[in-house]
């Protein structure tokens, strides 16, 4: 690779909603039952329903018709029967055909905000990658915290959860797996033992997991960190037509991150306990590291620049917006997903070497890079719930919900999160996010909660899948290097999936308030 000339991207696949958690022959099950359930669903609703008021209300052919394609899409996104992304987009065939919504406004949320917001993101990322600015971050980091074994974990920890509050999580992931496999190495040099020792063992098991927990949980950070995250955003402007700015996520979500990384750094230590001395000519390995890399290229600094620009106007958004200039407010236009946009168009135009023609981002290194699939997804799940909504579902759900009343606000949200999170573990985050947020919402609202914390909750939840290989594409991919076993990390996983419930349902319950309208 030279910085100096067109770089080629790695082929590393950033989507995150396919995890192949079912077996070939349970697919081809679930492809026939899922129409035979969607039938069986269409005729089981009733007529008419007392809705939360005590009124008698009619439930039509639109609404039963929403709640058949609903069972449908859900069968097929939680076994993968076709590929998810051609599930979010039964939509635009079935609901004009049952006359669910028009066609327009079925695939008008296709091109939501919401989507363009992280196609933004995916372009950073796609440059960051690029240029190799995300390794650089990486061992910078490492080089910060220190080389004895568990300021590496740390630092691992950190630069991880860093990158993946920006970049996917599975790139994250796949970016940082050769650089902990090289610290292994590092380690092993260093040892007398002709043998692999058991603290050696277990650095080498606590490395790999901290990498795979460390990229999810910094997910959770950013309303671009995992898709879950926009599906909340766009739920909630939809629903309630508020917008939820970088700032409101993460005044919200950013203590999640801060107190499950530490959380999660203890909990491995104290499972698989580390006491080795530091490591003999680990500074120098890192030095050498970063040296391979060079000086900084003119496209790092670039790509640098506009990311650092991109998250202050993400951060300030706000601020800016509601600036007044001469009785105007000439940035008010300037939301979330135009600014995440502007960069990505940015990188595009900037220049590395015009004399050659190589832009900061080009179009082959992109493409690749794009989850296109989710994007596909967040169109079907917004289109999906905004069905749900429109066509009387949502209140047939909320007039169910009333036999749970008096079981409590908190208890409700630990229940719905604990659900979740294991639930999580066989399917996609995304597609659970998107089924979930209607039904949570109908639920809250017809026992008198305030949806916004049990909302925030779940989509946390969905994104703390830490027990199975299968459960998030991080955990896939340290998994697969073949120096983990799955008793490890069902070992540590099951633990950090109750301390992740834990965590968020009390952040969601205190924190996560303020933003939905309450009447």
């Amino acid at each position: 690779f030279d910085n100096n000339q067109g770089a080629t991207p790695m082929p590393l696949q950033s989507s995150s909603v396919s995890i192949d958690a079912m077996s070939n022959q349970t697919k081809i099950w679930a492809f026939i039952l899922g129409p035979i359930l969607a039938v069986v669903v269409y005729y089981l609703m009733p007529d008419q329903f007392v809705n939360t008021s005590g009124q008698t209300v009619p439930f039509t052919h639109a609404g039963k018709a929403c709640a058949a394609v609903t069972t449908l899409m859900a069968v097929w996104w939680f076994t993968e029967a076709i590929p998810i992304a051609v599930t979010a987009m039964i939509p635009i065939v079935l609901y004009p055909l049952l006359e669910v919504a028009t066609p327009v406004n079925t695939m008008r949320h296709y091109a939501s905000g919401t989507i363009f917001l992280f196609l933004g993101g995916f372009l950073i990322a796609a440059a960051i990658h690029r240029w190799h600015l995300d390794r650089r971050i990486a061992l910078a980091t490492i080089s910060i915290f220190g080389t004895k074994p568990k300021q590496i974990i740390f630092g691992l920890m950190i630069s991880t959860a860093f990158l993946s509050a920006w970049v996917s999580n599975s790139a994250t992931a796949a970016m940082m797996v050769p650089i902990a496999i090289a610290v292994m190495g590092v380690i092993r040099s260093t040892q007398e033992s002709p043998e692999i020792t058991p603290d050696e063992k277990n650095f080498g098991v606590v490395v790999l997991l901290s990498i795979a927990y460390a990229a999810s949980i910094g997910g959770m950070a950013t309303l671009v960190g995992s898709p879950p995250n926009g599906i909340f955003a766009r739920f909630v402007a939809d629903r309630y037509h508020t917008e939820v700015s970088f700032l409101d996520w993460m005044q919200v979500a950013l203590p999640v991150t801060l107190l499950l990384l530490p959380a999660t750094f203890l909990l491995l230590n104290v499972l698989f306990p580390v006491k080795m001395d530091g490591i003999p000519g680990g500074r120098e390995w890192i030095r050498n590291e970063l040296r391979k890399l060079g000086p900084m290229s003119r496209g790092e600094k670039i790509v640098l620049c506009v990311f650092a620009g991109t998250a202050l106007l993400w951060i300030f958004g706000p601020f800016l917006r509601g600036l007044e200039i001469g009785g105007a407010t000439p940035l008010k236009p300037l939301t979330e997903e135009v600014i995440a946009m502007l960069a990505g168009v940015l990188l595009f135009i900037i220049p590395v070497d015009p004399k050659r023609g190589i832009h900061a981002l080009d179009w082959n290194s992109a493409k690749d890079v794009v989850a296109w699939d989710v994007l596909l997804l967040f169109g079907g799940g917004l289109s999906m719930a905004a069905a749900i909504q429109s066509t009387g579902v949502a209140a047939l759900i909320g007039a169910q919900a009333q036999v749970f009343e008096g079981i409590g606000e908190l208890p409700m949200m630990f229940g719905v999160s604990t659900i979740v999170t294991f639930v999580s573990e066989v399917t996609s985050n995304t597609a659970l996010a998107a089924t979930m947020m209607p039904v949570i919402d109908a639920a809250a609202g017809s026992l008198h909660f305030n949806p916004e914390p049990i909302l925030f909750a779940t989509v946390f939840a969905a994104s703390c899948a830490f027990m199975m290989p299968v459960g998030t594409p991080p955990n896939a991919i340290v998994f697969g290097t073949g120096r983990i076993r799955i008793g490890d990390m069902v070992k540590a996983g099951i633990w950090l999936n109750f301390i992740a419930v834990i965590i968020g349902v009390l952040v969601s319950y205190f924190f996560g308030r303020g933003i939905v309208p309450m009447t």
